[in-house]
């Protein structure tokens, strides 16, 4: 009678088990981990293609594509820490917390950097959150629309803006005014700010802020200060390139 009752009970022992030992063990889990492993693969995907249309359309002056190495990374990270922390309010506490001592001195150098990062955040808590559709299209959306205005800027915007230094150091004495710098580069730029001017009996430094739509009118003034003063040094500085002359 007795081995009749344990080979009854016996069935539903071993069906009892391994969620016995799964409480006995992680008495806490909540996390659905083929959600979170689904989630996790997704975000490493959404990263690495946030990170090509970085390297490819960004005009952040950096290291593009060391700097994209970090997004999968960052993607990984916070879709652990939402998907971990939206099950607790007391993890959501103690994370908010947590981050009050935290003080990160990571210099971001160009606004478009720290957009890209927010990107990458904000896909990671939609995933996180249980909304993957939403992350998939919020993701596929925002880089169709930055890419069609990149492309629609690099089509319509055409002038580019420089800042143009020119100094000269000679033995005899040089002469030279702000009218005359003026009227060289006048001609040849479609906008022409005098930003520095330093002069002394033998030697000069200007800077200026000019635009231009072509690169030959760039060439022309080039041409014309070299003629006026043969020892003279020149600098062109775009916002996201440097050229020496």
């Amino acid at each position: 009678m007795e081995g009749k009752i344990m080979d009854a009970i016996d069935p539903v022992l071993l069906t009892l088990l391994p969620q016995d030992i799964k409480n006995l063990f992680f008495p806490y889990a909540s996390v659905q981990l083929w959600a979170l492993l689904l989630n996790l693969l997704l975000g490493f995907g959404l990263a690495s293609i946030i990170g090509i249309h970085f390297r490819h359309y960004s005009s952040a002056f950096c290291n593009r594509q060391d700097f994209s190495r970090l997004f999968p990374l960052l993607m990984l990270t916070v879709i652990l820490i939402i998907t971990v922390v939206k099950a607790s309010l007391a993890l959501a506490l103690g994370l908010v917390g947590a981050l009050s001592i935290v003080r990160f001195r990571t210099p971001i150098k160009e606004p478009e950097e720290l957009i890209y990062l927010f990107l990458n955040i904000g896909i990671a808590v939609a995933l996180g959150a249980g909304q993957t559709l939403a992350a998939l299209l919020a993701c596929a959306v925002t880089l169709v629309l930055v890419t069609w205005a990149k492309r629609h800027n690099i089509d319509v915007a055409q002038e580019q803006g420089l800042f143009l230094s020119i100094n000269d150091h000679s033995e005899d004495e040089i002469t030279v005014s702000v009218n005359e710098l003026k009227h060289l580069l006048a001609s040849h730029s479609e906008r022409l700010e005098l930003r520095r001017f330093d002069c002394d009996k033998h030697s000069f430094s200007a800077t200026f802020f000019i635009t231009a739509t072509e690169v030959e009118q760039l060439d022309h003034c080039l041409a014309l200060l070299k003629q006026r003063f043969p020892t003279i040094r020149i600098s062109l500085l775009e916002q996201h390139n440097i050229a020496g002359v």
